[in-house]
């Protein structure tokens, strides 16, 4: 099965691409279920931009600070 993105302009029906990379048929039947959309929300954060950033001191609440 192919995968691809659905982005939110879609206005078209959704269909499902199946490849037989074997010698044997396989007939899907009407019902079938052969598929699975997972559906998910994608969050544009609202960001700010600063001017300048307040000074801290080195290695006070950075990367693996809790771990000290």
């Amino acid at each position: 099965m192919a995968t691809g993105v659905i982005d939110d302009t879609n206005r078209r029906p959704v269909g499902v691409m199946l490849f037989n990379h074997s010698e044997v048929d396989f007939i899907v039947k009407p019902g079938d279920r052969v598929a699975l959309m997972i559906v998910q929300v994608i969050a544009t954060p609202v960001v700010t931009e600063l001017e300048d950033l307040h000074a801290t001191v080195r290695g006070e609440g950075g990367f693996m600070s809790v771990y000290k």
